[in-house]
């Protein structure tokens, strides 16, 4: 597995924010996004590096770090072959799952294994990242979930990216159906200058009574507002 770092802070996004937890991110990933804040979790020339170590390996060093809840994320995590392997692993030492994916990949063998999937498909101003966008993946998803292990985390921009986000949420009912989890979150690099009025546009979007008939709320990354862009935090 190709792992770049693993360390301990607090869940900084969805659900489960403020919780301590383990983080391993892995590099690699099969998108470029815009704005993405670990381009270092994909390209060298931003800094990043990698050890390969065996599952094994990995679930140890989870274990000596102590908390229960740990965040496989990247890059994009389900391109690790081995990752059913480590879930295994994880959860036999008693720990809470989520991972963090762009849902364009739908590894079957890991679905079972992860307690929560935080699922993230790209808006327009993600760039070649949103050419990416995967309906029939999206859809396994929708179908093989249980409501309760499930959040939709959308990075919202710009007014283009809110009326793509409707449409996504239109071309797929179950988000209305189920009420499932959808989290819409500032796009940090335009948001830090002035990150509650980001907030505030986002939560006059939700005045619309679009939004009614689905389960939304606007949160921060809880990080980003107490260290900024630093890593390992």
């Amino acid at each position: 597995m190709l792992v770049m770092e693993i360390y301990r802070s607090i869940q900084g996004e969805g659900s489960l924010m403020g919780v301590p937890t383990t983080f391993v991110r892995f590099f690699a990933c099969n998108l470029r996004c815009s704005w993405c804040d670990t381009k270092y979790s994909w390209s060298v020339r931003e800094g990043g590096s990698w050890e390969t170590l065996s599952p094994e390996t990995v679930a140890e060093r989870v274990a000596a770090l102590g908390a229960r809840h740990v965040v496989l994320t990247g890059g994009e995590p389900t391109l690790q072959k081995e990752l059913p392997q480590l879930a295994t692993l994880l959860k036999a030492q008693g720990h809470h799952l989520t991972i963090e994916t762009n849902a364009t990949i739908f590894p079957a063998l890991a679905v079972p294994l992860i307690d929560l999937w935080s699922l993230s498909p790209k808006l327009p101003s993600a760039g070649s990242g949103a050419n990416y966008l995967r309906h029939p993946v999206i859809e396994q998803f929708l179908h093989s979930l249980a409501p309760t292990q499930q959040q939709w985390k959308f990075v919202v921009r710009d007014a283009d990216d809110e009326q793509a986000l409707r449409a996504l949420l239109e071309a797929h009912p179950l988000f209305k159906e189920r009420r499932l989890p959808i989290i819409l979150q500032p796009e940090g690099d335009a948001a830090l200058p002035d990150y509650p009025s980001a907030l505030a546009w986002l939560a006059e979007c939700l005045r619309d009574p679009f939004w009614d008939q689905y389960n939304v709320r606007v949160l921060p990354q809880l990080h980003v507002l107490i260290w900024g862009r630093r890593r390992l935090v």
